[in-house]
């Protein structure tokens, strides 16, 4: 039999599920191979280890994420409507690859080598970048005092990042029907509103 050939993206993709479903030091690269259907040596040949194929697949999903965020914005929007396309930005990648969200919640819970990469080379900019918009607003007198920075991180992180990740629990914890981004969607303007003046 020929081994199964796979494009780069999706072999990516693949990898990212593995080391979510399995976390690092579950997935060897030779289950993750005999789960793709792929010759051992193929991924091998592509990332010389498996720190290499972990660190590819995360680079991997974090590219989508990060061109999300920081595609441009209209000039014209309040920052009450940009803060909220962010928002929305981010639930709508998180949504369609969970696969990160529960990699971050993975390895966040064991701070060590790869969180540090995923923190310094992604989370930190985009914390950065929302901490410094908030502190503006609150200096401009159109957000409220205090640790605001905190309320947008347990959002983003555990709140929607937990829908995402968690996505048969979330369905469940609503009525039938209900979908998850629009749940997503109703707690950034919650928060929103909660926050602004």
């Amino acid at each position: 039999m020929r081994p199964r050939l796979i494009d780069d993206d999706h072999l990516l993709d693949q990898l990212l599920a593995a080391f979510a479903d399995l976390g690092f030091d579950g997935a060897s690269i030779r289950a993750i191979c005999r789960h793709l259907g792929v010759s051992h040596n193929m991924v091998y040949q592509r990332y010389p280890s498996k720190d290499a194929a972990w660190t590819a697949a995360v680079d991997h999903a974090f590219a989508r994420l990060t061109a999300a965020l920081f595609a441009p914005l209209d000039e014209d929007l309040e920052p009450e409507e940009a803060l909220r396309t962010l928002m929305r930005r981010w639930v709508d990648v998180t949504l369609e690859q969970p696969t990160l969200a529960r990699i971050i919640h993975q390895e966040s819970a064991r701070p060590g080598p790869r969180f540090d990469y995923m923190y310094d080379r992604y989370i930190g900019p985009v914390q950065e970048t929302a901490r410094a918009a908030i502190l503006e607003q609150q200096q401009l007198g159109n957000a409220r005092p205090g640790p605001l920075s905190a309320a947008y991180f347990f959002l983003t992180t555990w709140g929607l990042g937990g829908i995402a990740s968690s996505q048969a629990l979330a369905v469940r914890a609503g009525a039938d029907g209900d979908d998850p981004r629009e749940a997503a969607y109703l707690a950034i303007d919650i928060v929103i509103r909660g926050t602004l003046l």
